[in-house]
């Protein structure tokens, strides 16, 4: 788990705060499947699992199915909302990693600049092309975004008509940067670009465009497809939802984990690896 920069599926950033404005002690939970690829060093690596979120005003727990054993969840990460933390819990070593947001964003914006560099540093040609198109999401300081005018007819999901939204680059011919079907009724009850952001999912400027255009982003999505910042695909869709008790949820629904909002303490507490330096800064 040392020296990765988690990365989630943006469904799950974008409902990380999903409860109605007056849902008091009562939490929403959400089965959804993604599937996401990320270009890591050694080419693509693809994942397409399950995951059951439990989201409350303070809190949210997702649960990623991604083990063995497809009935207990493999990991988790949980998000203090009110004290600004960021847990990710490995329930096969009992390990975890923990980090204020603050901190996130630190190491964020040294990977954009670290990207930025390479970028800057490669000759024109194909090779450059490809590597501004897989990071195009995350260096988009200069991004002109726009919502596309047709972005298609509503959708019927989970029984209900969801409204699509797609938003498009100006600047860039053909870039779909984010296509959604929303939720007709469940609203966020505040901004969640800050938390996109913080989790890579989108860029700086694409932040700042969802943060000006929070009304159209206020229902919560159910279908979701769209490049990450991290680089790659991200494509999700939910299967179920419910809003239950909050003390229903802590008494059983996950087994021997416990509630979903409690951090366990018996975890051993792992640090992240510092990234290793540049070639060009290593001593001779």
């Amino acid at each position: 788990m040392s020296g990765k920069i988690w990365r989630w599926p943006a469904v799950v950033v974008l409902v990380v705060t999903a409860l109605l404005a007056r849902a008091g002690e009562t939490v929403l939970v959400i089965e959804q499947d993604y599937n996401i690829v990320e270009m890591g060093k050694d080419g693509p690596t693809a994942k397409d699992i399950r995951q059951k979120l439990y989201i409350h005003k303070d809190m949210v727990c997702i649960d990623e199915y991604g083990g063995k054993d497809s009935t207990k969840p493999s990991e988790s990460i949980v998000v203090d909302l009110k004290n600004k933390k960021i847990y990710n819990l490995n329930h096969v070593d009992k390990k975890k990693v923990s980090e204020d947001f603050e901190t996130r964003k630190k190491r964020i914006e040294k990977r954009k600049k670290d990207k930025q560099d390479d970028l800057d540093a490669q000759p024109a040609g194909p090779q450059r092309d490809r590597v501004e198109k897989l990071y195009r999401a995350l260096l988009d300081d200069k991004r002109r975004y726009a919502f596309d005018k047709n972005p298609g007819a509503a959708k019927m999901l989970t029984g209900v008509s969801c409204q699509p939204v797609k938003v498009i680059a100006e600047d860039v011919a053909d870039y779909v940067a984010l296509e959604a079907c929303l939720h007709p009724e469940i609203e966020l009850p505040y901004d969640s670009a800050e938390m996109l952001y913080l989790l890579q999912i989108i860029g700086e400027r694409m932040s700042e465009f969802m943060r000006k255009h929070k009304d159209q982003f206020k229902k919560m999505p159910m279908e979701l497809h769209l490049e990450l910042a991290a680089g790659g695909r991200l494509d999700t869709k939910v299967v179920s939802f419910e809003k239950i008790d909050k003390e229903r949820v802590t008494s059983n629904l996950r087994g021997t984990l416990g509630s979903p909002f409690v951090v366990p303490d018996n975890y051993d507490e792992t640090r992240r690896a510092p990234a290793p330096p540049k070639k060009d800064d290593r001593p001779d």
